[in-house]
């Protein structure tokens, strides 16, 4: 059981192969881990319409899963996104939920159940779904978590890139984000930035703009 809050700064672009990506970003490749399949439903329509995000995450989708509950408030970012975000495992219960607290909700369960009870009962059920797999990373000279991302439903063929750092308040948040911004222009890459995160991806292939 485990609750963490930061805030989460990215920017990602869209390549056709890996190895575009790669020379694209030289540091890119040997940063990157093993492939993770993951699953991820996201919760709660009108959380989602109010610009802030809730998300069930199984990881991996089968077999020995972990069950991430995750949240985050509204984008404040201009050319990276920023989000102040909290992540709980709760494959087996949790103690004093920040998340769940966030909602209104008893913050403390004995079980992954009953959490999931608890937010059908409020009215936060699934409304979109979608899968794929990851290579997870970190660069530690620039101090870059990266990620490559596999998932049919919002990139049909291609690839996404994720670069993201942390911060623990809203200054180094904006900080953060002039980081980005410059290590974006260092390798001819800010052409290519889009804001729409994966959830607003697939959300606009659904529901539409």
């Amino acid at each position: 059981m485990s609750s963490t809050q930061t805030y989460e700064i990215e920017i990602r672009f869209t390549v056709a192969s890996p190895a575009e990506a790669f020379a694209l970003l030289p540091f890119l490749e040997e940063s990157l881990g093993e492939p993770k399949r993951w699953a991820t439903e996201m919760i709660g329509r009108d959380v989602y319409e109010s610009g802030r995000l809730l998300r069930l995450a199984r990881v991996p989708p089968t077999g020995n899963i972990r069950y991430h509950l995750g949240y985050k408030e509204a984008d404040l970012g201009t050319v990276a996104n920023i989000r102040q975000e909290w992540g709980e495992d709760i494959t087996d219960g949790i103690d004093r939920s920040a998340i769940l607290g966030a909602l209104s909700l008893a913050a403390t369960y004995g079980s992954r159940a009953a959490i999931l009870d608890t937010l059908r009962q409020a009215g936060y059920t699934a409304f979109m779904n979608f899968a794929g797999v990851d290579r997870l990373g970190y660069y530690a000279p620039l101090d870059l978590h990266t990620k490559l991302c596999q998932c049919e439903a919002i990139l049909d063929h291609n690839y996404l890139i994720e670069l993201e750092m942390n911060a623990t308040s809203l200054a180094g948040a904006r900080a953060a984000e002039v980081k980005l911004k410059t290590l974006a222009e260092s390798y001819g890459i800010t052409d290519r930035l889009f804001r729409d995160e994966p959830p607003t991806m697939l959300y606009k292939r659904i529901f539409g703009a």
